[in-house]
């Protein structure tokens, strides 16, 4: 397995592009945004390194698709953050420290959030064998089964997290 024990650029790049995500999220359903979006090219084209194989993205029908109710916008937000708290994990879990702090109580929430973004966005264990803590919120067995972000957290509490771990275990 490749450690590292630089991963904060990696970090920090994830970091932007999940921003950027939500940004597009919440600025597709705008109006304005969709308008000039809409004026752009209809296709905007992805390259692949296979001949005809591109990715064609129809810019004026993602716009015309893009749902305005606030369940829709907090389901593709659930997904953005489970692909960013996954790659973020394995950023964590392929450092050189990982073994010397993966029981340490932050880690262990975050393994349990991972799990979670994997489940359906449910906390998913059948026991809690060490303990799982950040700041003011403890993962118990009566959040077993229960939507991470109904229950316990929202979605800005995963870049918190985030930086409390860096601060934490690897600033300089």
């Amino acid at each position: 397995m490749h450690t590292n024990r630089d991963t904060r650029n990696s970090a920090r790049l994830l970091t932007d592009a999940y921003l950027e995500v939500l940004v597009g999220l919440f600025s597709l359903r705008i109006p304005a945004v969709q308008n000039a979006v809409r004026s752009l090219e209809a296709e905007m084209v992805v390259q692949s390194s296979y001949n005809g194989e591109h990715i064609i993205l129809q810019s004026r029908r993602i716009v015309d698709e893009a749902r305005t109710s606030g369940a829709e916008i907090v389901a593709a937000m659930n997904q953005a953050t489970a692909a960013f708290v996954t790659l973020m994990w394995d950023l964590l879990k392929n450092h050189a420290n990982y073994e010397r702090i993966s029981i340490e109580p932050e880690i262990q929430f975050f393994r349990h959030l991972r799990n979670a973004c994997g489940h359906n966005g449910l906390w998913n264990f059948t026991k809690l064998k060490h303990p799982a803590r950040w700041r003011d919120k403890e993962l118990t067995m009566r959040h077993r089964n229960l939507p991470v972000f109904k229950s316990l957290l929202k979605h800005g509490d995963v870049i918190l997290l985030f930086i409390d771990i860096d601060l934490k275990y690897f600033a300089q």
